[in-house]
């Protein structure tokens, strides 16, 4: 069971419809995040077979190597690290492992094993340390090694080395503005591959080691070159497209002078561009093994065993309050045209995914894009007697909160002060403290994967 306050969600029922209907969302939820584990993943994409290792029709004979080395960093850095240690065949040289949450016991008593924790989102010195110790090691690797990169999202900012000589602190002010501005993932790690030590291929294209990197993604799309800002994979961005992603979002007056140098000196061709010569990643294979669209076809098919079942939008963007009061419209006419032809109590669902953006106000409180998509939700509804969601971030972490996500229905806005009360913390970016208070929140703690968000609506036909 991954979600921790199953018994305070239930207890938002106030009959037994409604506990019914938050118990089928849980369920929901909780088989879903148990089919996004790496274990499920990688052993579904990848087997070892004595000495040889098959993924996706390819095979690779590893007794022409020498010896094996395994770098995992993201956000599910620990648990797929665990499944590629269990199953590998042979032993590694060494193991670099960089992930948000505690060092589990069984890697930091592994001699071979480093740990770091690094920051997210926003990057630390462990970060740094982290990224350092992996540049140096690529450096030393020859031909006769092989390195396994285990890459998931949040990668970008728990490895992370600034360039030319930008402080940390510079550094991270960057990744704050660029964060809190509206800026979607592609433009975010766009600006990032291009100030950044191993992202944009930069990693990889330093050293002369074969390398396999199986990735779980959190991007919409699923191009490697920007999950976790693609530091094994040829980059086709630009310092022009960095200059337009600056001027989009008023960047050049909010930041130190610094970036906007670098990115006047790149644009005329003064820095190098990121490497994207495919000849330099003549000896590295990307491989994406989990992705967004994978889990909404599971739980799609789970569900459609009992309930009609419908799948809104598999790329879903844009700001969450938006996109909150776009699906509240869209699942009122669902409603409304099925509510006509059918018999009997029955349940429907519309199941989306993708990930939404939040522009954050100057007087920002606790929340996160599924929270605010909720709230959004639940608001331009009215709380609609039929109509439940559930939207949620795979990765179990929820913007600034600790919270997964929330669920609404209608026990959220039960009289007119709390309706004055979700609007405003909806209009200050403070989903999670409306939640706190009255009942909807979330929580799962770190799930140990990261496949971007999951929304589920759940429609109850009258008697």
């Amino acid at each position: 069971m991954f979600v921790q306050n199953s018994e305070d969600l239930l207890k938002l029922a106030r009959n037994d419809t409604e506990k019914e209907l938050i118990n089928v969302l849980l369920s929901s939820l909780n088989d879903l995040l148990a089919f996004a584990q790496p274990s499920t993943i990688m052993s579904d994409s990848i087997i070892f077979d004595n000495n040889t290792l098959k993924v996706n029709g390819n095979s690779v004979d590893l007794s022409s190597y020498e010896n094996f080395y395994l770098i995992a960093f993201g956000k599910a850095s620990q648990t797929m690290s665990s499944w590629m240690i269990d199953n590998f065949p042979l032993s590694f040289s060494r193991i670099i492992i960089v992930s948000p949450d505690r060092t589990h016991s069984r890697f930091t008593s592994m001699p071979p094993c480093q740990c770091f924790t690094g920051g997210h989102p926003i990057p630390n010195e462990q970060s740094v340390l982290a990224a350092e110790e992996v540049l140096n090691l690529l450096q030393t690797l020859t031909e006769r090694d092989l390195c396994f990169f285990l890459i998931s999202g949040g990668g970008s900012a728990l490895l992370e080395s600034p360039d030319f000589n930008i402080s940390l602190q510079e550094y991270q002010l960057l990744q704050k503005n660029l964060l809190s501005c509206g800026a979607p993932i592609h433009e975010i790690n766009t600006i990032r591959k291009h100030f950044s030590k191993v992202k944009g291929g930069k990693l990889a294209s330093i050293s002369k080691t074969s390398i396999m990197s199986f990735i779980i993604s959190d991007v919409i799309g699923s191009d490697p070159s920007f999950i976790a800002s693609g530091p094994t994979v040829p980059d086709k961005t630009t310092w022009k497209d960095c200059e337009a992603i600056f001027q989009k979002y008023d960047l050049f007056q909010s930041l130190p002078e610094v970036f906007g140098h670098l990115i006047s000196r790149g644009v005329n061709g003064l820095i190098n561009e990121t490497p994207s010569d495919p000849a330099l990643f003549s000896t590295i294979y990307n491989c994406v093994i989990g992705d967004n669209v994978k889990l909404l076809d599971f739980i799609k098919e789970k569900l459609s065993l009992t309930y009609p079942v419908e799948i809104l939008d598999y790329k879903i963007s844009g700001e969450a309050k938006v996109i909150g009061d776009e699906l509240a419209k869209e699942a009122i006419q669902y409603y409304s045209e099925a509510q006509t032809h059918h018999e009997g109590l029955s349940l429907s669902f519309l199941l989306f995914g993708g990930e939404t953006t939040v522009t954050l106000s100057p007087s920002a409180g606790v929340g996160g894009r599924n929270q605010e998509l909720a709230l959004s939700f639940v608001l331009s509804s009215n709380a609609h007697k039929s109509l439940f969601l559930t939207s949620f971030g795979t990765d179990g972490i929820d913007g600034n909160s600790k919270a997964a996500g929330a669920i609404v229905g209608p026990f959220t806005l039960t009289n007119e002060q709390i309706k004055n009360d979700a609007s405003k913390s909806l209009s200050s970016n403070d989903a999670n403290s409306f939640f706190k208070k009255y009942g909807g929140e979330l929580l799962t703690g770190y799930t140990g994967t990261n496949m971007m968000d999951i929304g589920i609506i759940c429609i109850v036909m009258d008697e």
